[in-house]
């Protein structure tokens, strides 16, 4: 039985990843003369930039992360902060409710990005809770983040519904032993999905009623 809907944030309810990844092919071409691929950038989507750092550094492209974060962070406020909620969000979070269903967000961010998103867009009363980074000891791909949020709402794995954007999501959902449902971005549309619940170009697609008498 369908009790829990854990959703991701970034690429899922606004459309962060896009505008995150046109800022680091800008910064790597910029700063380092190097063209950064779309499968390069898919490493962090959904986890944090280290491991796509740690790769480059190993491959001699050394990144400086404080200077990294000083030449991008603000820019990426500026250009996020009049994103609109991507197609369909609202109205799946309302039916989420209407039909009797906790909602929880699972992010691999800190606490006070999706807040201000979530708030801006009138949002944050549909979540229940709010899981981030700073409640686990590992993000994303570890189940960590989905395994908080069902403990805090009271039900088990199995009774939870995953909504993810990217690969590292859909691994967290797996390795939490939840259903997932996938719903890619312009990004992670070049990911290689498998094992999913579910996949979907849109939240406006699905129908949560429908949702929760086939789960």
């Amino acid at each position: 039985m369908l009790k829990t809907i854990i959703m991701d944030f970034d690429g899922l309810i606004v459309d962060t990843e896009v505008v995150w990844y046109h800022i680091y092919v800008e910064w790597f071409r910029r700063e380092k003369g190097y063209d950064l691929s779309v499968q390069e950038f898919l490493t962090c989507v959904g986890s944090n930039s280290e491991d796509l750092f740690r790769k480059l550094d190993a491959e001699g492209i050394m990144v400086d992360r404080d200077a990294f974060a000083k030449d991008t962070f603000a820019q990426f406020i500026e250009q996020s902060s009049r994103l609109p909620a991507k197609p369909g969000v609202e109205d799946f979070l309302k039916q989420a409710h209407a039909n009797g269903l906790s909602v929880a967000l699972a992010t691999s961010s800190s606490r006070k990005k999706p807040t201000v998103h979530l708030e801006r867009l009138g949002l944050l009363p549909y979540f229940d809770l709010l899981v981030t980074a700073e409640d686990v000891e590992r993000i994303k791909p570890h189940p960590d983040l989905f395994l908080k949020a069902a403990e805090k709402l009271g039900c088990t794995p199995e009774e939870c519904l995953v909504v993810e954007d990217s690969l590292n999501g859909l691994l967290a959902g797996l390795n939490a032993h939840m259903r997932v449902l996938v719903v890619p971005n312009e990004v992670t549309k070049y990911c290689q999905f498998d094992g999913q619940y579910r996949l979907c170009n849109s939240l406006a697609d699905v129908n949560v009623a429908q949702l929760i008498a086939e789960f």
